[in-house]
């Protein structure tokens, strides 16, 4: 079902501050929150006691996910994790696997580069698009996708995206991200707050990464946040930042100079913090802000380029468009979009703590080539 759009109206942040959702406490959706969260509660006990069964994959699998509907950064996450798997294991041919959230087509298919995201979903497109030696497939069931990239030949491991709620597969690794402006032991189940999984369940991963930090967390704030997450001690605790990696033209995909003045326009999660990354870098005339996952229409872009040549009280005209590399994939394909100037933010994943990283590459490469061995058995 196409998401609706939720704002036009620009966003605003006060001058230095660092972006936070608020966390909306909707209480009057607490009886069904209570049955959410009841739900949840007995299918994890079906899987822990065996009545429904869960198994390794054909593969060895790293998956990526949260408790938390959407916003934490699994897909920045991700392609930074597979460029530095790529870059330390040389020898291990890596293969990416998502859901294609959003997606109109089923089953199993790999995801072409020219592809739209009709046919497989935003995300996995823009892995595709960024590492084009890396296949990309979708596929609703994680096992079977698993089973069918096996038949390929074309990867020994697989990297997922978005799988830790889909206990049918037990992955080799599970990381788990955690959004340190929207913690998950202050929110809700929905649809009264974020939560779609029991935020125990972040002490049953083998890591967890702690996203959107503007600096380096002290000792203390790390043991802190392992106390409140209910953290082992044998979990590895990463916790990393993200910092704008210059502008690119759409069209061209040519690096371009920050304009002084633009439209934004996102579909994604955390709307704030992208323009917070805009913000200090030119001035931010209106902020299209909509669904995640929206699916742009021609009747939008219309709009934005009526914003981009109206003159604001200051008189002084917007030069641009910015949206996300994600929302990029779904404006692409409409043929307005060649007529407007508009340039995609990349975003760079900081890394606060690169001995926590090292260490967290030396346990996937570990159990990788574990799970690899068993299965040659």
């Amino acid at each position: 079902m196409m998401a609706l759009r939720t704002n036009s109206a620009p966003l605003s942040l006060d001058k230095g501050a660092q972006p936070r959702n608020v966390l909306k406490d909707k209480w009057w959706f607490a009886p069904l929150a209570a049955l959410y969260k009841l739900g949840v509660r007995f299918r994890h006990r079906a899987y822990d006691m065996g009545v429904i069964p869960s198994k390794p994959g054909a593969l060895p699998s790293v998956v990526l996910g949260n408790v938390t509907v959407g916003g934490t950064g699994k897909t920045p996450h991700l392609k930074v994790l597979l460029q530095q798997l790529m870059d330390q294991s040389k020898e291990t041919r890596w293969a990416v696997l998502s859901r294609g959230y959003g997606r109109k087509s089923q089953g199993f298919l790999r995801v072409d580069r020219e592809g739209t995201p009709e046919e497989f979903g935003d995300e996995p497109l823009e892995v595709a698009r960024r590492y084009p030696g890396i296949p990309v497939f979708v596929c609703e069931d994680r096992l079977n996708g698993l089973e069918e990239i096996a038949k390929t030949g074309l990867a020994d491991a697989v990297m997922l995206d978005d799988g830790l709620q889909h206990r049918r597969l037990r992955p080799t690794v599970g990381i788990m991200l955690v959004d340190t402006t929207q913690p998950v032991d202050r929110d809700h189940f929905l649809p009264r707050g974020r939560l779609r999984d029991l935020p125990s369940r972040v002490a049953e991963s083998d890591a967890v990464i702690l996203t959107r930090c503007p600096s380096p967390l002290t000792k203390g704030d790390l043991r802190l946040w392992r106390h409140r997450l209910g953290m082992k001690a044998h979990q590895h605790l990463l916790h990393t930042g993200a910092r704008p990696d210059g502008l690119r033209a759409m069209a061209t995909k040519r690096y371009a100079a920050w304009p002084s003045s633009c439209v934004a326009v996102s579909g994604i999660a955390n709307p704030i913090q992208f323009e917070d990354h805009l913000s200090k870098n030119c001035k931010v005339a209106q902020h299209f802000s909509y669904a995640d996952h929206y699916a742009f229409a021609p009747e939008d872009l219309a709009e934005w380029k009526a914003a981009l040549e109206s003159a604001p009280a200051t008189g002084v005209k917007s030069e641009a468009i910015i949206t996300t590399e994600k929302d990029a994939e779904r404006i692409r394909p409409l043929a307005e979009a060649a007529e407007l100037p508009i340039l995609v933010l990349s975003l760079q994943i900081q890394w606060w703590d690169e001995e926590a990283l090292s260490n967290l590459f030396t346990t996937l490469k570990n159990r990788v080539e574990a799970s690899s061995s068993d299965s040659d058995i």
